[in-house]
């Protein structure tokens, strides 16, 4: 049952309390009041007069900190890729074994994996020039490579696959930027 008072619905019951909570929060933001220009004006006059409280000068805004943590995980320079993968049963468990971190753990382990045998992968941005006119750019890409000569190996082989032959005869120039990602490239691996 409900009834309404002026511009307040009012439900009985225990179960219609959150209702008249949402009710009341629709109705507090339609009874927000804004100011005239003139009176923007006054109020602004009076703040700047405030001997308590004066105004921030220029660059003291910057010197602020935020009044708490942002939330989540804090940014970090390597991304990290979520994945599914099968593992035998008794690797995670002697893995997770280890405690806390042991995923973290598992990647070092691949990572040292993947050192030793000099197959860990960076990305490179790859830039294909015309050799005439070092300056003129004829593509650009994100490249997955171990070093810059297979990155640039891939560039050739990836330009004469779709049949861009003229292009693959360009100079290739690699730069190792290691784990950054570059969403507007085409990725060649």
């Amino acid at each position: 049952m409900s009834k309404q008072t002026s511009n307040r619905i009012v439900l009985s019951g225990e179960a219609d309390d959150d209702a008249n909570r949402a009710q009341a929060r629709r109705l507090k933001v339609m009874d927000i009041i804004i100011p005239t220009a003139e009176e923007d004006e006054v109020i602004t006059a009076a703040a700047l007069l405030d001997p308590d409280n004066p105004p921030l000068a220029e660059g003291e805004m910057a010197q602020f900190l935020p009044a708490r943590k942002p939330r989540g995980r804090p940014v970090q320079s390597i991304i990290k890729v979520p994945t599914t993968m099968r593992l035998d049963s008794d690797v995670v468990d002697s893995f997770k074994a280890t405690g806390e971190g042991w995923q973290t753990r598992v990647n070092a382990a691949l990572r040292d994996y993947l050192s030793e045998r000099n197959m860990l992968a960076h990305r490179y941005h790859a830039t294909v020039h015309n050799r005439k006119d070092k300056t003129e750019q004829l593509g650009e890409f994100l490249v997955v490579a171990t070093d810059d000569v297979q990155a640039r190996q891939k560039v050739k082989h990836h330009l004469r696959e779709r049949g861009d032959n003229e292009t693959a005869r360009g100079s290739v120039r690699t730069v190792d930027i290691g784990n950054v990602r570059m969403d507007d490239l085409d990725v060649i691996y």
